[in-house]
């Protein structure tokens, strides 16, 4: 029986996908955040994750509905700028049965200031309900 042939990756490989599962992860933590407070209905707050002279845009803040993302694309600029594109899903806690489930489809531009991410850019793509 033969063992498997293991080659090693270049080191330098490797660095960049550490880096690149950190900015991730970084960008998932951001989306959460920000979801959690659009949850809450949280506008100031939620405000407060874009950029001065950005305005918010993407799900309305409903009390009571439910959201979560998926199909999350990070593209890195550099260290402090993240091209994102997301699906936002929501639905209304007391909506029964088949329907009321919102897509909204964003791209984004975070920009790192100090030690969080902001939306300095935002583009809502599609956004409709199933």
């Amino acid at each position: 029986m033969s063992s498997p042939v293991v080659t090693p990756r270049p080191a330098a490989d490797v660095a960049a996908r550490i880096r690149f599962s950190g900015l991730y992860a970084q960008a998932e933590r951001f989306y959460t955040r920000q979801l959690g407070l659009t949850r809450a209905a949280d506008t100031a707050g939620l405000a407060a994750t874009f950029a001065p002279g950005t305005a918010p845009a993407g799900p309305e803040p409903v009390p009571g509905t439910r959201y979560w993302i998926g199909k999350l694309e990070i593209v890195p600029e550099n260290e402090h700028t993240l091209r994102t594109r997301c699906s936002v899903f929501s639905r209304p806690a007391d909506a029964s049965g088949p329907g009321g489930l919102r897509v909204t489809v964003v791209e984004d531009v975070l920009t790192r200031f100090d030690d969080d991410w902001l939306v300095t850019d935002r583009r809502v793509l599609h956004d409709t309900a199933l």
